[in-house]
């Protein structure tokens, strides 16, 4: 009677410490990189029954500056069935079926389902291991960004230009039944703009909204944009253009980041005559950051870059005016804050004559390193470059493959089998040595945790697309 009785006093003990144990191991997580995992673009895990990626941002017209292509990759053993929304800014939207064939790649153009001078795309397929880009062409150019894997309440935009060269389209996406209401606040080279067009804002349930920057932030260099929902959740993107009559001519559709973060990784960069490389770092917070740039030199070492960005700005670092980061030498970026104040960055490429390749190329870092990662669209052929840069943060060597999803099986080039990449190192992987096959799916696998950027150049004319690749849930 006497142990039955204190059974009771026990178990109420142990879930007293149960509960402290992990009310510590919460505090002590690092939140901001839990957070990173979750919202970064992500495949969700083999194991899942369902998976949803969101598409924001492109055209749809004949006419159209990015019109987009949807391209799934499945990386399961078994194929994938689903539907395709696509949810245009002006009409009603329209659903298809789609699939992807098991270890396979499917494509979906937006014009072939409606016409609107933009639109977003809802993929709902029925498993995991997949991921989804979203691929924009137009007279200036192609791109290449992931889709979101995630909704959220807060976006940010560290790049953005308004000049008379230039078009920059925000598309704000809410797949969600309900309405949602946000306000837009932007940060210029002459202080904050808040437009009233643009507070409280709504929405419309599954519906697009596509904002032109120019007609509320007027002829501006620096743009940079914080979105926030007072109610509901959406997925925004940018298309930002240059039709060259000021010398910068190309086009990039990119997704936002849903969240500031302390790290963000960049795998590529490489100077030559004709190619500008900018890092736009931007503190949407109320302290100011201490924030550095480490350099990963393919060849010597190279100093870190220390900056102190102060509260609601940005500051913008141009490799090219950098002695420490010498010309015709590959490098890798890590940007890190100091103090835990977090920051948003992206970076630009202009490259116009004589670089060896044209075009626009706005980048948002990546937040994590995987050992899985996937890349959904692209070409590998004649009129084609594309390469995959690898970044390893560790302090281990990385050994890794490279595989091509080829409908129903994997192929591995030899010369892509076993690739090593030393600790705090980077390697730049041009495909088209390995592989000559016009569309391709990759996945790329790592003992140790990396950091994958792809790169897509036109050999001829326009078109820089550069993202980084989507990691896989374990």
């Amino acid at each position: 009677m006497t142990g039955a009785r204190r059974a009771p006093a026990v178990v109420a003990v142990v879930l007293v410490l149960l509960g402290a144990w992990i009310a510590d191991t919460r505090l002590a997580r690092p939140q901001r990189e839990v957070s990173a995992q979750v919202q970064a673009p992500m495949g969700a895990r083999p194991s899942a029954r369902s998976s949803a990626w969101f598409c924001a941002g492109a055209t749809a017209a004949p006419d159209g500056a990015a019109n987009g292509s949807v391209v799934i990759a499945n990386a399961a053993d078994k194929p994938l069935t689903g539907r395709m929304t696509v949810v245009p800014n002006e009409g009603d939207p329209v659903s298809i079926p789609v699939s992807a064939l098991a270890l396979g790649r499917a494509s979906y153009r937006l014009t072939d389902v409606l016409t609107a001078p933009f639109a977003s795309a809802l993929v709902e397929l029925d498993g995991g291991s997949a991921v989804v880009e979203l691929v924009g062409a137009g007279p200036l150019g192609e791109t290449i960004t992931p889709c979101a894997s995630s909704a959220s309440t807060s976006w940010y935009f560290a790049e953005g230009v308004t000049t008379r060269d230039a078009l920059e389209v925000i598309t704000l996406f809410n797949p969600f039944p309900e309405d949602a209401v946000v306000d837009l606040v932007f940060n210029t080279e002459e202080g904050e703009v808040t437009p009233q067009a643009l507070t409280g804002l709504s929405v419309r349930g599954r519906g697009v909204a596509a904002i032109n920057l120019g007609e509320h932030v007027q002829r501006r260099v620096q743009v940079t944009a914080q979105i926030t929902a007072r109610a509901g959740r959406l997925v925004a993107a940018r298309l930002q253009t240059f039709d060259g009559t000021e010398g910068r001519k190309g086009l990039s559709l990119g997704l936002g980041a849903p969240a500031p973060g302390d790290v963000w990784y960049f795998p590529e960069g490489f100077l030559v005559d004709g190619l500008t490389e900018r890092f736009q770092v931007f503190n949407p917070g109320g302290e100011e950051a201490q924030v550095q740039l480490e350099l990963s030199l393919e060849q010597g070492l190279a100093e870190p870059i220390l900056l102190t960005v102060p509260p609601a700005s940005r500051i913008t670092v141009t490799a090219n005016e950098e002695a420490r980061i010498p010309k015709s030498v590959a490098h890798a970026v890590t940007v890190r804050s100091n103090n835990g104040v977090p920051v948003v960055v992206e970076r630009t490429i202009d490259a116009v004559a004589p670089a060896p390749r044209a075009g626009l190329a706005i980048t948002l870092g990546a937040r994590l390193a995987a050992r899985s990662w996937v890349v959904a669209a692209g070409q590998i052929d004649d009129a084609n470059d594309q390469w995959l840069v690898v970044q390893n943060p560790g302090a281990a060597m990385a050994r890794l493959a490279v595989s091509l999803l080829d409908e129903g099986r994997t192929l591995v080039p030899l010369s892509l089998e076993r690739l090593e990449v030393g600790p705090k190192a980077r390697r730049g992987l041009k495909l088209n040595d390995s592989v000559r096959r016009g569309n391709a799916a990759l996945i790329l696998t790592s003992d140790q945790p990396v950091v994958v950027e792809r790169d897509y150049y036109k050999v001829r004319g326009l078109g820089t697309a550069m993202a980084a690749a989507i990691p896989l849930r374990p």
